[in-house]
């Protein structure tokens, strides 16, 4: 019993001891969330911009393999945000000699895609790690809740309450604001890398669709 006790003792000051910066981390995710919830909208009203300005599949439309060497910084800038980065580092590949090109280039918008669909890493990571912290948010605060509680001490048991309630609420916010940021921006994703592959296409085929 008494090997029993210590290490109920121990256990529960272990777990006592992760109150803390489990909220701390709660408090810090919640504020990454609001920041990144800030730039989608952000994005969200970009895209939206630049697809009445200009629709991805008519941009491509819009020139032909030639043309690309002789765009400007300017009109680079009025690009779809999908295509900026990869149309410069496109104009570089174009600009060296032919040989294994088609590789680079292959290469490039592999990249790319790996680059974009990494970038989704953050949000699934929160959509388990906020609800996972919540639930330890609620569970830790539970033992002093109960012990308070046989104490008759209803102070002590509403605090720990509280903690319990908060945590969870915060915790699943996290989880349910990273899910829909993930599901949506996936879609955008999805949609970029498609616009890219056949941007490529037509450039590497020489053609005009």
């Amino acid at each position: 019993m008494n090997l029993l006790n210590l290490l109920q003792n121990i256990l529960s000051v272990l777990s006592s001891a992760m109150l803390y910066p489990v909220m701390v981390l709660l408090v810090i995710l919640f504020v990454w969330m609001i920041i990144t919830i800030g730039g989608f909208v952000s994005e969200y009203f970009e895209r939206k911009k630049q697809t009445q300005k200009q629709n991805p599949n008519e941009f491509i439309e819009s020139f032909s393999s030639d043309d690309i060497l002789r765009f400007t910084s300017q009109e680079i800038q009025r690009m779809p945000s999908c295509f900026q980065e990869y149309f410069r580092e496109l104009v570089n590949e174009l600009k060296r000699d032919k040989s294994g090109r088609e590789i680079r280039i292959e290469y490039l918008l592999q990249s790319k895609e790996q680059k974009m669909v990494k970038s989704l890493d953050k949000l699934r990571l929160m959509i388990r790690v906020g609800p996972t912290l919540g639930l330890m948010g609620t569970i830790i605060p539970m033992g002093p809740a109960l012990s308070a509680l046989s104490q008759g001490d209803l102070e002590k048991l509403s605090s720990n309450i509280i903690i319990a309630f908060t945590t969870t609420v915060v915790g699943l916010a996290i989880g349910i604001a990273a899910y829909f940021l993930s599901t949506v921006k996936n879609r955008w994703i999805n949609d970029d890398i498609k616009n890219l592959e056949y941007f490529t296409e037509c450039i590497m085929k020489n053609e005009i669709p």
